[in-house]
Parts: structure tokens; C-alpha cells; sequence
């Protein structure tokens, strides 16, 4: 049921995104990112209540399309490793990359992967022992310069953030027949690594460096799932906080947090939308319809009227 009330407004949402966003493009392989929000203020302290722990949602995130685009929730006696199995059943990842940290980099979830006809780019990290180390050690100075001569194995990217210089560089290799245990990892083609330098006005030096397992061999592709990851932080769990005070929100009855969670990321994606037309903040939406509902969600109704956004659009 939960998964149906999802479905009906993802299918509802994707039309309405394809016509409002016309930088959508169908062609580009999409980039779906997995990844936990838990809704603090859903837990309750120093009670024996069943349901008492906080609500924690695992989430699929498009980067094609700026929306949730799935969600399973983590039983209260389990973890997001097994829950991943049951989120890949119910989003359709044929030929689009899945991400996610750490956590899930797991021989089981990757099979998974596999086993749907899609490809994914996983996080490694210490917990992963043997296999990150082996893949840290690998990246040596010397290797990655030889990388740098290649435009199939590396790309380089300067932006300016805030205070700051940040350089993203990005290196991928399929040299792995020497990595122990490899077939263990379905669909197992190449390892990455990005190696980010931050430089401040203050003349401060920051080097941040993240190990990943492939399933593809592209280096433009690697750097797009690598990027695009933080989408889901920066597109979603930002805003459910922020837009919509999630971890604020105390509701503990897991059918009615639930069913918010639902209405949160369909509203937000609705909110997205007619952002355009509005050019404000999403914040600010939602305040304009505190002030006066009735006129506020016709207009917005009006503009996210199929025929009439076609119509505009095409002007």
C-alpha cells in the first residue's frame, strides 16, 4: 500500500518534470542514488512502546529528475543493508547507475544490481578492510600521474564554492586481475578514485581522497555517479529538513510518519515545479500558501495543468 500511494504520485510527478523540465534528457543514463534520512523527533526515550525508535527511510534519488524516486522502510530491529535488496525491487534500474556510501558496498547488494540489469559505482571505506586497502594502496603517486595521460582514465574539474577553489579529480582504471577475491564482486569491472583539493582564501590546503568499486569503464560516467551522489543530501534530505522541518516534525505513529513521508517528497517535488514560475525560494512557497491556502494551491494547480504547461512552454 505504502509503495502504491508512492507509485501513483512518482507516475504523476515524472510527466509533470518532463514537460516543466526541459533539460531533462531521457537519453542520458540516469543516475540513481541510495542513501538513509532518519526523522529524529519520531523516537520517544526511556519507554518500552513498540514503534518507539526513530522512523529511518532508505531513499532512491534521480538525478535525471531531481526526485525520490523510491523508498523502503528500515525495520526497527534491522539496518539499510538488507533493505536495499527490497528498494531495487521496486524501482525499475535497467541500464541507469546506482550509487551508495559505504555501508552498502556489499557483495549481495551488487549482485542485486546485476541481477536488475544496471550498473553501480560503491563507496569503500575502512570497513571493507582487505578490499579498500588493497584499492588505497594501488592509487600511488606514480600511478596516478600515468593515469593523468590518458583522457580515458582521467578528468579533472575546478569550481569555485563559497570561500574556495575546489579540484575534483577523477581517476579510473579496469586494471584489477590482481585484486584477491574480485569475482566474488558481480559485474566487478574497474576501480576510481576522487581526490578533491579544496583551497580557501585563507590560503589553507584540504586534500579529501574516496575509493569506489565499478561496474562501468567510462571516466565521464565514473565522474557523473560520483557527483551526482550528493544530489540525494543536497535535493532531498536537505530539504525535507529544511523545507519541510522533518527532524522538527514529532509524529510517532509509524502509519502517520510514514504516510508524511510520502507527502513530504511528492509535495516537494510539486514544489520544485512551479518553483520556476514562482522564483522564490521553496521555503517561501509553502509560507505564500500558509498565508492563504485556497487561492495559493489553485494557482499552483493551474500552473501544473498538463495541456496549459505544453502550451506555455512552447512559446
Amino acid at each position: 500500500m505504502e509503495y502504491d500511494c508512492l507509485k501513483c504520485g512518482l507516475d504523476f510527478t515524472l510527466t509533470l518534470t518532463e514537460i516543466v523540465n526541459q533539460k531533462v534528457d531521457s537519453k542520458k543514463q540516469d543516475i540513481f542514488s541510495i542513501d538513509g534520512k532518519t526523522s529524529c523527533s519520531s523516537k520517544r526515550n526511556d519507554t518500552n512502546i513498540e514503534g518507539s525508535k526513530a522512523l529511518h527511510t532508505l531513499n532512491a534519488y534521480s538525478s535525471n529528475y531531481g526526485i525520490c524516486i523510491g523508498q523502503v522502510f528500515v525495520d526497527e530491529k534491522s539496518n539499510e543493508i538488507p533493505a536495499v535488496k527490497d528498494l531495487l525491487k521496486i524501482i525499475d534500474i535497467k541500464d541507469t547507475v546506482v550509487t551508495w556510501d559505504a555501508l552498502n558496498t556489499q557483495k549481495s547488494t551488487v549482485e542485486e544490481v546485476i541481477k536488475y540489469r544496471g550498473n553501480y559505482v560503491g563507496a569503500l571505506k575502512k570497513n571493507q578492510g582487505l578490499l579498500y586497502n588493497d584499492v588505497k594502496d594501488y592509487f600511488e603517486e606514480d600511478v596516478l600521474e600515468e593515469l593523468k595521460g590518458s583522457k580515458a582514465n582521467y578528468k579533472v574539474t575546478q569550481e569555485k564554492e563559497h570561500s574556495a577553489i575546489v579540484t575534483r579529480e577523477y581517476f579510473l582504471t579496469t586494471d584489477i586481475n590482481w585484486i584477491y577475491g574480485r569475482k566474488d564482486w558481480k559485474g566487478f569491472k574497474s576501480i576510481g578514485l576522487e581526490r578533491k583539493t579544496i583551497k580557501r582564501n585563507n590560503g589553507t590546503i584540504n586534500h579529501e581522497e574516496r575509493y569506489f568499486i565499478c561496474s562501468i569503464e567510462d571516466i565521464e560516467l565514473f565522474s557523473r555517479a560520483v557527483r551526482d551522489h550528493w544530489g540525494i543530501e543536497n535535493g532531498l534530505h536537505w530539504h525535507l529538513d529544511f523545507t519541510f522541518k522533518d527532524d522538527k516534525n514529532t509524529t510517532m505513529s509509524k502509519t502517520g510518519a510514514k504516510n508524511l513521508q510520502i507527502i513530504k517528497k511528492i509535495a516537494l517535488t510539486i514544489l520544485k515545479m512551479v518553483q520556476t514560475f514562482y522564483n522564490v525560494s521553496l521555503k517561501m512557497i509553502r509560507y505564500r500558501l500558509s498565508l492563504d491556502y485556497e487561492d495559493e494551491i489553485s494557482n499552483i494547480f493551474k500552473l501544473l495543468d498538463v495541456n496549459g504547461l505544453k502550451i506555455a512552454l512552447d512559446k
